[in-house]
């Protein structure tokens, strides 16, 4: 299968596409590489070609030939979402609506969308892909959105899936620490204190990066005609746990000498997730736990894994020399919508 990714250089997408490579899947990226600090090119060898463009403004012609499309670029948080709105809708939902209408236009037959759990806001008791969304962020909106414009293309000849990730944890070659099991694990370990947004009671429902490659796998490869014109909940419900509870395993695991410290006001997000369509429609069960991805950060930290400034999604964004500028650059783009 030929794949074009989207935002194939970041933190997904340096899982996914090895994964693609060893099915022996043709693979593509897109990227504009905002974010890289190492050459994904040394992971990915010369089999894949590395884009560097720009989903709002590319040659609709660099989207030819493609069995499928995973659409994975996009500011990646709600925080990162809420740092510019504008920017936030015109890659977030503008971007990905014109990769999604120039896919179906040139012949691509599957294409999938990263949408968030996040849509759900805050509820009490669990959520299901018949729950009302509540977007709290101009991130949850922006997906709310992009999902609704980019299912009704669905037909027999273009299958269109967005997959509504947990949150997401666990190493990749593209890190990140403005991810809470992330960051609390790594500041734990190298620093002995453990920042918890106050008062740590909001529930969040998790799944390793390496599951969301595997997912995102198993909806490329199914043939099943019913996931077309669907959000689907990738997670597990084991994996519904309060923040307050993660710092405990986590302080256990570095030893009592680590401290949790409280910052910040609550958090306004809290909701669990159910996955039972996730089971249902792709036979999909996640296989990493949550202690998996703090033992391996641990471990990494021990090997040496470092804090630099593109782990962090907000703030590396507001350094990035004329960032804002290029930001107001693209800020009338509707017309790209229309091909």
């Amino acid at each position: 299968m030929k794949v074009l990714v989207t935002g194939g250089t970041g933190y997904i997408g340096r899982v996914l596409v090895p994964d693609l490579i060893k099915k022996n899947h043709e693979a593509t990226v897109i990227d504009r590489g905002f974010l890289d600090y190492s050459n994904p090119a040394d992971d990915y060898g010369e089999s894949v070609n590395i884009i560097r463009e720009d989903i709002r403004t590319c040659d609709p012609d660099l989207l030819k030939g493609y069995d499928a499309v995973v659409d994975l670029a996009a500011l990646s948080n709600d925080p990162a979402g809420d740092l510019n709105r504008m920017a936030t809708w015109d890659i977030n939902y503008i971007g990905r609506v014109r990769i999604a209408r120039i896919s179906k236009k040139l012949g691509t037959q599957k294409y999938l969308v990263a949408s968030s759990c996040s849509v759900y806001g805050f509820r009490e008791g669990y959520s299901d892909e018949n729950t009302p969304v509540n977007p709290l962020t101009a991130y949850a909106e922006a997906n709310v959105a992009v999902e609704k414009d980019n299912l009704t293309l669905n037909d027999k000849n273009f299958r269109s899936i967005a997959l509504r990730f947990a949150t997401v944890f666990g190493y990749s070659e593209r890190f990140r620490l403005d991810l809470v099991i992330n960051a609390m694990t790594f500041y734990g370990y190298k620093n002995h204190v453990i920042k918890m947004m106050r008062d740590g009671n909001q529930y969040r429902p998790f799944i390793h990066v390496r599951d969301v490659s595997r997912s995102i796998m198993a909806a490329l490869e199914s043939s099943n005609e019913e996931i077309g014109g669907k959000f689907i909940n990738m997670g597990n419900e084991k994996q519904n746990v309060q923040i307050r509870d993660i710092a405990d395993v986590i302080k256990k695991k570095i030893g009592e000498d680590c401290k949790i410290e409280l910052y910040g006001d609550a958090d306004n997000r809290s909701y669990k997730v159910k996955f039972d369509l996730a089971r249902q429609l792709l036979g999909f069960e996640t296989k990493y736990s949550i202690e998996d991805g703090i033992d391996e950060i641990i471990q990494k930290c021990a090997d040496g894994l470092n804090d630099i400034p593109q782990m962090h999604t907000v703030d590396y964004y507001k350094k990035l020399i004329g960032y804002e500028g290029e930001l107001k650059k693209y800020s009338n783009l509707k017309q790209k919508i229309i091909l």
